[in-house]
């Protein structure tokens, strides 16, 4: 992706999104599985550590860009 705009604050955002949906589903019993899948009305309680959250997908995003970063410098 030679000229990407992609930038750090998005890759990181994607990757907070991922992590929350994860962190979400991990929590759900299986009780309430079953309710979603049938469509019926469940209630799930999530506490997003948000500093964690957000430490690793910065670490994350910034990862993702050295990689980047190394394939094009290799392509060159």
């Amino acid at each position: 992706m030679a000229g990407s705009n992609i930038s750090r604050d998005h890759i990181a955002m994607e990757a907070m999104k991922v992590l929350m949906e994860k962190t979400a589903s991990d929590s759900m019993t299986l009780k309430n599985k079953a309710k979603k899948f049938f469509g019926m009305n469940y209630r799930t309680v999530v506490a997003f550590d948000q500093k964690a959250i957000a430490k690793l997908s910065y670490e994350m995003a910034d990862a993702m860009i050295a990689q980047r970063e190394k394939i094009l410098e290799d392509k060159l």
